[in-house]
């Protein structure tokens, strides 16, 4: 019965999407909001500083470690979605890859455990054990992550359903178990364990559709993929220690909790960008692929901008003017002094939110220099006026470095962007 509907609701593409979009969000809301609350309560401003360092480790890593493939896996799977042989050579070939690579970072991991416990907590604490655990997990989480890359590129959005629904429930379950018994380190292990469960459910659903085994490695398989990851690769690397960077900045010149309440702002902005980046890559950025007219790409363009962000920005604006209930919603009372800062971030998360749009044509029209050079100028910005702000200006510094950087990267792609659509214009009158 739920086949029959489905194969109905797929032949209404958009009502499709929408659909997948709406499960996905309002399961990881209510998971978002439970894990923060769960966290707030137990561990703390300075609990959540330490989890946040961890967590952008962890997503360095995960990137780093994984080479962005991704997006290049969906389009070599979608592409070849007809020849399964092809597909299971391609993965096969990958995922021998991808175990020599892991098996070498996962080496590294316990070897320098001690160097990597004093980077991360700056000897507020010893726990070289949790990078053990590390070292058996990630690998997990990374080839899961390839996986859920090769069911989307296959269309199993039943599955890709399935699994969020599981990955977000199982994950708020065992951080329940884990916080209530450890308290801040079994936080910390379900930060590590809870996506990498999630690899025994993939598995099992991509061994239905191909022949999983050992086949003679072919470099020349795998090889597209690097092109392609690049731009990926970057930003998901960079991202994250540059969060890092700047909330060790905060913790030396503010203090442990000062740095808790800007990563209570970061989970509370994760929650709310939700709705727009879902949106935005999965709606607009099809569509502004399969648009060949540069005519067609302002009409999307220009939708979005008149039509989805006005009503993102009324709902930022509401939120301001009920900042300290949301704040005691989804953490608690003793982050409510982050309610003074958190004006900044709203109109980063705004002018983000405008680009985002323009962010989506380095991909759809591969302009791979383009795109390193402007999101260099990103990070490079944010990061420097934020360590020269905090300095006097503490967490609000952080907040008006970030909605700084965004203004200037937002102009930048304006600017980038009307000589391109001008230059190609020309080129096609030629």
């Amino acid at each position: 019965m739920l086949k029959g509907w489905w194969n109905s609701l797929k032949k209404q593409e958009a009502v499709a999407i929408t659909f997948i979009n709406s499960v996905g969000i309002v399961v990881r809301l209510f998971t978002a909001l439970g894990s923060a609350k769960l966290f707030a309560f137990f561990l703390g401003a300075s609990g959540m500083a330490i989890m946040g360092n961890l967590r952008n480790a962890l997503a360095s890593l995960d990137a780093f470690s994984s080479f962005g493939f991704s997006n290049g896996i969906v389009q070599f799977v979608a592409t070849h979605k007809k020849d399964k042989i092809q597909i299971q050579r391609f993965i096969n070939t990958l995922l021998s890859f991808m175990l020599l690579v892991l098996l070498i970072f996962s080496i590294g991991i316990i070897l320098f455990r001690t160097a990597l416990n004093t980077y991360l907590f700056d000897n507020l604490l010893s726990m070289q054990s949790l990078f053990i655990i590390i070292a058996f997990t990630f690998p997990l989480q990374v080839v899961n992550g390839i996986f859920v890359a090769l069911l989307t590129g296959l269309e199993q959005f039943i599955k890709l359903i399935y699994l969020n629904i599981i990955g977000n429930v199982v994950g708020l379950v065992l951080s329940v178990f884990l916080v209530y018994y450890y308290q801040l380190f079994g936080a910390l292990i379900g930060v590590c364990v809870s996506p990498a469960l999630l690899f025994f459910i993939s598995y099992y659903w991509v061994r239905k559709e191909l022949n999983l085994q050992w086949e003679p490695f072919q470099i020349s398989l795998i090889k597209p993929l690097f092109s392609y990851s690049l731009m990926t690769l970057y930003t998901a690397v960079v991202s994250p220690l540059v969060f890092l960077w700047i909330r060790q900045i905060i913790i030396q010149q503010a203090g442990l909790d000062e740095a808790g309440y800007w990563e209570g702002i970061q989970r509370i902005s994760g929650i709310y960008m939700l709705f727009i980046s879902t949106l935005v890559f999965s709606y607009f950025l099809p569509k502004l692929s399969a648009a060949e007219e540069i005519v067609n790409k302002k009409r999307w363009i220009k939708q979005y901008l008149l039509q989805i962000l006005p009503l993102f920005g009324l709902g930022l604006l509401l939120l301001y003017f009920i900042k300290n209930q949301i704040i005691s919603l989804v953490l608690n009372d003793s982050f409510l002094p982050m309610s003074n800062y958190i004006l900044w971030q709203l109109i980063g998360d705004f002018i983000k939110s405008f680009a985002l749009i323009f962010g989506l044509l380095f991909f759809t029209q591969r302009l791979v220099v383009a795109y390193l050079l402007t999101e260099t100028l990103f990070f490079a910005t944010f990061y420097y006026f934020a360590q020269s702000w905090i300095v006097t200006l503490g967490v609000e510094g952080a907040t008006k470095a970030y909605a700084l950087a965004y203004i200037v990267y937002a102009l930048v792609l304006v600017v980038f962007f009307s000589w391109y659509f001008s230059r190609v214009k020309f080129k096609n009158k030629k």
